[in-house]
């Protein structure tokens, strides 16, 4: 049978999404759209395994295949974990819905890493061994357009349960992970819909659904050379797998080489769309770094007003110095009443009060000072405090940013980072006295050492040349380090805290008001 139908590339309503998971799963399941992904929230059981032990957990199959049941034999040894899976009663993945046409095993961290161990046989009975390079995860088993895939969909049909004798610690109950768009699950609406096709091996089905998939991704815009390699070779296998014997034995290498290439293509369009976004995004961080500048302007007017009431203050600053002139002169007496002492005991209280007149012109001043010290950085406290999460510590005021603010595990700022950084640069601007800035990236222990420490370098590198790009002078800045996974702020034995731990800092020091009355830096 030709295949006509087509798969539309567009977003899924979070209420479909929602509504598609809880009918699916047999456990409170909610799944929302973020950042061209699908973010899936549901119940599973992550499991530390420890190093040079056998260990047996159970699979259950969810509401979708009630009766599919399984068990993996797990080992962990010398870096690497080694699954060995038993299953029964799998039934045709054209149950669940014209685009399934294989089941995916997957390894999902407690971090939301999805790791594609492999395709699960398509028999009643299929076993598989593979290995994945974590130690800690939950392993689901999908339903998947094609076996390629780079991330799982939300058709989860079994996860591992422990069972007694288990030789592993649950990590979490609770798990996150990155699935890919609901556009593989919908039809065009202005054709028919599509029905199940028993007829056709699923392995030719793949194929045709991994070409599909690559063109609505843009692939004849951004990958014009794999998907036509794809598509010739697709052209091929659709002209001999009728006349084929066991076309699902004979014919499945080219069939994994068509998914390869689609894959492949629609990788390349995903990104390549994703860079002319986030060209976009950085066009539009350059407006809103003008806009911020407007901001800043319209700081320093507020300055010029905050000067006005300033003179205020110094007129009442003019009566302290009044003041301190009068002590002066009392102090000035005061000398001359010691130089003109007859007696020594006359001398000596002459001296007590000068020197109780001089301790107390010198506490008026450096009260004055503090106030004065106190008040802008307090204003600052506030400002700051305003658009990201600000501490007051001994080093300074330290600005904290989250990871959320960044890709997934990339150095790269999201749009909503790039806003505040930008309101922060407006604020540090608009600031009228000295300041000076340290940026400092932290990850969590999760990986090596090396990575850490890159990871967390490139993203302090990145908050320092966007406040640069803003505007803020390159000589306010300081030190820049990638600390790695040092100085944690919460526990790394939870995904809690180990997010905690993911930030960048930035420590506004050596804060003083300035009398620069224009509030330029």
């Amino acid at each position: 049978m030709e295949f006509r139908k087509t798969l539309k590339y567009v977003g899924l309503s979070v209420g479909l999404l929602t509504a598609v998971a809880t009918a699916s799963y047999g456990r409170p399941t909610q799944v929302v759209s973020s950042d061209g992904v699908i973010v899936t929230r549901r119940d599973a059981m992550a499991i530390r395994y420890s190093e040079g032990q056998n260990s047996w957990v159970d699979m259950s199959g969810t509401r979708l295949a009630p009766d599919l049941t399984g068990k993996a034999e797990v080992k962990r040894q010398q870096g690497r974990t080694r699954v060995k899976l038993e299953m029964k009663n799998f039934g045709n993945p054209q149950g669940l819905g014209p685009f399934y046409t294989t089941y995916v095993l997957w390894a999902i961290s407690p971090e939301g890493h999805a790791d594609n161990l492999g395709e699960m046989p398509f028999k009643s009975n299929p076993n598989i061994e593979v290995t994945t390079s974590l130690q800690t995860f939950a392993l689901i088993i999908t339903a998947e357009p094609y076996s390629a895939v780079k991330l799982p969909s939300p058709v989860v049909v079994a996860e591992n349960q422990m069972r007694p004798g288990t030789k592993g610690v649950p990590e979490a109950t609770k798990i996150q992970y990155r699935g890919d768009t609901g556009t593989f699950y919908t039809v065009s609406t202005d054709e028919p819909s599509m029905a199940a096709d028993y007829n056709t091996p699923l392995v030719v089905l793949g194929a045709r659904r991994a070409v599909e998939v690559a063109k609505h991704a843009g692939a004849r815009k951004y990958d014009e050379e794999d998907l036509h390699k794809a598509e010739i070779k697709l052209a091929v296998l659709e002209q001999t797998w009728p006349d084929s014997h066991k076309a699902e034995e004979k014919l499945g290498g080219l069939a994994r080489e068509i998914m390869q290439l689609s894959e492949h293509a629609r990788e390349v369009s995903v990104d390549r769309e994703n860079q002319a976004r986030l060209e976009a995004e950085r066009r539009a961080a350059r407006g809103a770094i003008a806009d911020s500048r407007s901001e800043a302007e319209q700081s320093r007017s507020d300055a010029a007003q905050a000067q006005a009431q300033a003179a205020e203050a110094q007129s009442q600053a003019a009566q302290a110095q009044d003041e301190a002139a009068r002590a002066k002169q009392e102090t000035e007496r005061a000398r001359e009443r010691v130089q003109e002492a007859q007696t020594e005991a006359d001398k000596a209280k002459a001296n007590e009060e000068l020197a109780r007149d001089q301790a107390e012109q010198s506490r008026i001043e450096a009260d004055r000072a503090r106030s004065d010290k106190e008040a802008a950085e307090q204003q600052l406290y506030l400002s700051l405090s305003a658009i990201l999460e600000t501490k007051k510590e001994a080093r300074g005021l330290v600005v904290s940013l989250s990871d959320v603010l960044f890709d997934f595990n990339k150095a790269t700022l999201k749009p909503g980072a790039r806003e505040r950084l930008s309101k922060l640069a407006g604020i540090l601007i608009a600031y009228p006295g000295p300041y000076r800035l340290e940026i400092d990236g932290f990850t969590d222990s999760v990986g090596t050492e090396e990575y850490n420490l890159k990871l967390s370098q490139d993203r302090a590198g990145t908050v320092q040349s966007y406040l640069t790009e803003a505007g803020v002078h390159s000589d306010r800045i300081g030190q820049v380090k990638g600390m790695g996974k040092m100085m944690p702020v919460a526990t790394n034995d939870t995904a809690e805290g180990r997010q905690m731990n993911r930030r960048v800092e930035i420590v506004i020091s050596d804060l003083m008001p300035s009398p620069n009355p224009t509030g330029q830096q």
